[in-house]
């Protein structure tokens, strides 16, 4: 069973091609697959398949073995393997997701700009201590802003997110984000940010965890746009005017390597 490994900003995921897996049990292929320890080692696994309404679907799992919706840095990795694998031809094209048809345009350098459709808010929640904003991106984030950048990179998140991300007020679960806006001179805002993703744990950075961070700061009069979300493992760029106007995020894509799982427990790569 071949396989490509890909991230963006650190964020990283087993990409299959559809007749490598036919049959096969994604759950559990994702959860062996996916541990870092007796697998390969990813946040999550992604296959393109055939659709009717765009130029390919997205099938994602997390590493825990459950869906997701949304997965913005996926949509970049994505969208870079089936062009540079010749799947799809040209430089734009539609990925359908559990949260609607998502465009892509890709870059000569392998990074994209992608429409991630306009935010929702909800009402803001009170867990564990934090005031959280509820935002949508497809997918369910709940988004704390802190006193200060010390607070979000000392904060014990293998501690806090798992119980905001299960707590009752969430009956699906939620990706929980905590940030501090920077104060910027320049034409950019910034916002520092860690993330516990839903199915997961905390991972490097996420696309749409990213763009609900953004719009949540510019929402609440902390940043402007455009937004350069810090994370972990690399920078992404938010655009948004607002209101209910369509988030663009742009950022990385990058391989990692190819490789063939064997048995069960066992991968060989290079």
């Amino acid at each position: 069973m071949r396989f490509t490994k890909m991230h963006g900003c650190g964020n990283d995921f087993i990409i299959f091609d559809p007749g490598e897996v036919e049959g096969a049990d994604l759950p559990d292929l994702a959860r062996q697959i996916c541990d870092r320890h007796f697998g390969v080692g990813a946040d999550g696994i992604l296959i393109p398949a055939p659709s009717e309404v765009a130029d390919l679907e997205m099938i994602y799992l997390n590493s825990d073995g459950s869906t997701s919706e949304m997965c913005g840095n996926g949509l970049r990795c994505l969208a870079r393997y089936v062009r540079d694998f010749e799947i799809i031809e040209g430089d734009t094209l539609t990925i359908a997701t559990g949260a609607g048809v998502k465009k892509v345009l890709l870059f000569d350098d392998g990074s994209s700009r992608v429409d991630m459709g306009a935010p929702a808010f909800e009402p803001e929640v009170a867990v564990e201590g934090y005031d959280l904003l509820r935002v949508s991106m497809g997918n369910p984030h709940a988004v704390a802003f802190l006193g200060s950048e010390a607070a979000v990179d000392g904060l014990d998140l293998a501690s806090i997110g798992p119980r905001v991300e299960h707590d009752t007020l969430f009956p699906d679960k939620t990706n929980v984000e905590f940030a501090f806006a920077r104060p910027t001179d320049g034409p950019l805002g910034e916002v520092r940010m860690r993330i516990w993703e839903r199915g997961a744990g905390e991972t490097l950075a996420s696309g749409s965890g990213s763009c609900a961070v953004a719009v949540a700061a510019i929402h609440l009069g902390l940043s402007e746009s455009p937004v350069r979300v810090v994370l972990d493992g690399g920078v992404v760029e938010i655009h948004w005017s607002g209101e209910s106007e369509p988030v663009y995020m742009t950022g990385p894509a990058e391989y990692v390597c190819e490789g063939e799982l064997i048995s069960q427990g066992q991968a060989s790569e290079h």
